[in-house]
């Protein structure tokens, strides 16, 4: 394994957020989850399922479902002070259709991955044993593991030279009934994927040395209230690109 060409993949890995509406070959869908379902999980539970979302119908309407959820978004990030707010919805009032804009360039991509978790897989876990079903440690686990697999989907896109975008939901009862799922399985994300429509600029990371400490924690680097603040201005600002490229106005 070269470490050069494994970097080198990461860096290519961006959260896209506007595709060519362009169809991609149906193999390389089934190479994605191929590679996604042996992404690491918590005693081997395995606990997701995958719905491939080609269909034009069902793509709209699980779009329009998204949309719906972004109304509350707004609105109680509108909350917020304008530095400390989500890069997507750093917008006045009167700009609320930028925001949305920026939030849904994703709506062309060929295909859209809804990716499902099976909550009764954990007690594959050993973790179960310290918590229940749906709460505590063995929810921990299950969050991770879906970590786990959600990373190894975009990394298996960008080795294709396809992007994707991470799309996480609020409310899932419309999404349920767009996609025909049944109880108790619960949808984790939904990822679009495709060919990029632009060619993003470098990732937007933070300084290694910030964030490594050796032997013992640096209580130099730990970050007091007035730290976080200038913190959270810091990555809204690293994140601002990202979503601003989808409406033209910066590079990605």
């Amino acid at each position: 394994m070269n470490y050069d060409k494994f970097l080198e993949l990461l860096k290519y890995r961006r959260s896209i957020r506007r595709f060519k509406p362009d169809p991609i070959p149906d193999d390389y869908i089934v190479k994605i989850l191929d590679a996604a379902h042996y992404a690491m999980s918590g005693a081997n539970s395995q606990p997701w399922e995958f719905i491939v979302v080609n269909d034009p119908k069902i793509k709209k309407k699980v779009c329009e479902v998204y949309r719906e959820d972004l109304e509350l978004t707004f609105a109680l990030e509108q909350q917020r002070v304008a530095q400390y707010r989500h890069p997507a919805f750093n917008v006045p009032l009167e700009e609320k259709e930028k925001a949305f804009d920026m939030s849904t360039g994703w709506e062309a991509a060929p295909v859209y991955i809804a990716v499902l978790e099976d909550p009764r897989k954990q007690f594959g876990s050993v973790m179960i044993a310290q918590g229940d079903l749906f709460y505590s440690s063995a929810r921990d686990i299950l969050s991770a593991t879906m970590g786990h697999l959600s990373m190894t989907i975009h990394l298996a896109a960008a080795s294709l030279g396809l992007g994707s975008q991470r799309v996480d939901v609020c409310y899932e009862h419309a999404y349920k009934e767009a996609l025909g799922y049944p109880e108790p399985l619960r949808l984790n994300i939904i990822v679009p994927i495709g060919f990029r429509a632009y060619e993003p600029g470098p990732p937007h990371r933070l300084p290694l040395e910030e964030l490594v400490h050796f032997d013992q924690y640096e209580m130099k680097k730990f970050l007091r209230n007035e730290d976080y603040l200038k913190y959270l201005e810091r990555i809204r600002a690293l994140g601002r690109p990202g979503y601003r490229v989808v409406i033209g106005e910066d590079k990605g």
